[in-house]
């Protein structure tokens, strides 16, 4: 496997084990009790891509998975980093509240500064808020509230782009929009209201849509590692030609096990900006 920039490290992120991964209750339409989490297939292609993410000159930070929080895995929606500051999630199930608490936790012992939202206003972390380079974006309409956004401008100082989310399969934004870099972008298209969508153009040069291929194992949901790009097994040919045009490499680990809750790789991670 080819890797590119990997001289410095050159993105911190934070990621959790799924030593109690697991499919115990359903609060989104991936997620199917009934068929459980293979704990060492799902052992295996986390390490995976941890290893490659290092590779890469990423700094991998995990923090220890506690037990009755099998969503811990799904690091990116406990909160936003950026700076010296981390806005702590409040999650929209009750079943993954306290994941929040656990990952404030490491932020506060490094001295960070830590901003809440009230608790009546609904706000998942870097699974709703992103941010390409410059530019941010927050997805709404399926857990997020939109009310948010002045709170995270406040905190963050810059504006932010609202974006509305259509479809419950699609529940937050990394799982249907993810920047390149400022000027391109990879979206499913039909998860957004049309009102989105306009915003979405005007806002990026290149826009690259995926198929049914792509949206059946979330080929949205990436991360970005100078001028390689992380995207699970599985997404379509055209979808890899469309990206490599731009001169990025993929990488494409199996991300099969945590596509059983409606995750895949930009979900495990936590980047901090």
């Amino acid at each position: 496997m080819l890797f590119r920039g990997t001289n410095l490290p050159s993105k911190k992120i934070v990621m959790c084990p799924p030593d109690f991964f697991d499919i115990e209750y359903s609060i989104n339409p991936w997620m199917n009790p009934k068929i459980r989490v293979d704990k060492k297939n799902a052992l295996q292609q986390y390490n995976s891509i941890k290893d490659s993410f290092k590779k890469t000159g990423v700094e991998v930070i995990e923090i220890l998975p506690v037990k009755g929080l099998p969503d811990m895995i799904y690091t990116s929606n406990a909160g936003y980093s950026e700076g010296d500051i981390f806005i702590k999630a409040n999650f929209k199930a009750h079943q993954r509240k306290h994941e929040s608490d656990k990952v404030e936790k490491y932020f506060r012992e490094k001295g960070y500064q830590i901003f809440d939202i009230p608790e009546n206003i609904i706000f998942e972390g870097e699974g709703d808020l992103i941010r390409s380079k410059s530019k941010y974006f927050l997805g709404c309409g399926q857990r997020s509230d939109p009310m948010a956004k002045d709170y995270l401008e406040d905190i963050i100082g810059e504006k932010i782009t609202t974006l509305e989310l259509t479809d419950p399969y699609f529940y937050h934004l990394d799982t249907c929009f993810g920047p390149l870099n400022d000027d391109i972008v990879v979206i499913n298209e039909s998860a957004f209201s049309e009102d989105s969508l306009v915003k979405i153009y005007a806002r990026f040069q290149h826009v690259i849509t995926t198929n049914d291929t792509d949206n059946s194992v979330l080929g949205c949901n990436l991360v970005v590692v100078e001028k390689n790009v992380f995207l699970g097994k599985g997404i379509s040919e055209e979808l890899q030609n469309n990206i490599k045009k731009f001169n990025y490499n993929l990488i494409l680990p199996d991300m099969s096990e945590f596509l059983k809750g409606g995750g895949s790789v930009k979900c495990l991670v936590l980047e901090v900006f």
